[in-house]
């Protein structure tokens, strides 16, 4: 769908970009940490959640987060899951992963790209 806004989530609707694609499988395939730059509404967030969605991978906006806790809720999210349970004493510096954070790593082990 061109001249839609809303960020792309498929292949068939990311229109222009199929080098970016392809630069960004290479990069990701060979295990490299990769960041999407650019100005504002050119397509960077339309290719990372159409890379993701045909990789199997998960997109996670972290804008605005502002702690440990607020990403992980937003990793979960992605996952399709609830935090419920995570402990962080900071003064002593111990995390306590709950069960629900242990199943989503679970589930996300195998779909981080370029890891």
């Amino acid at each position: 769908m061109l001249f839609d806004l809303r960020p792309k989530e498929s292949l068939k609707d990311l229109y222009d970009r199929v080098a970016e694609y392809r630069e960004l499988s290479r990069l990701t395939g060979s295990g490299l940490w990769v960041a999407v730059l650019g100005k504002r509404m050119t397509g960077k967030t339309s290719l990372i959640k159409t890379f993701a969605k045909e990789n199997r991978g998960i997109y996670v906006n972290l804008l605005g987060a502002r702690s440990f806790e607020d990403a992980s809720k937003r990793l979960l999210a992605g996952l399709g899951l609830k935090l419920d349970e995570l402990t962080l004493n900071l003064k002593f510096l111990q995390i306590r992963w709950g069960r629900v954070l242990d199943e989503a790593f679970q589930r996300v082990k195998d779909r981080i790209m370029g890891g």
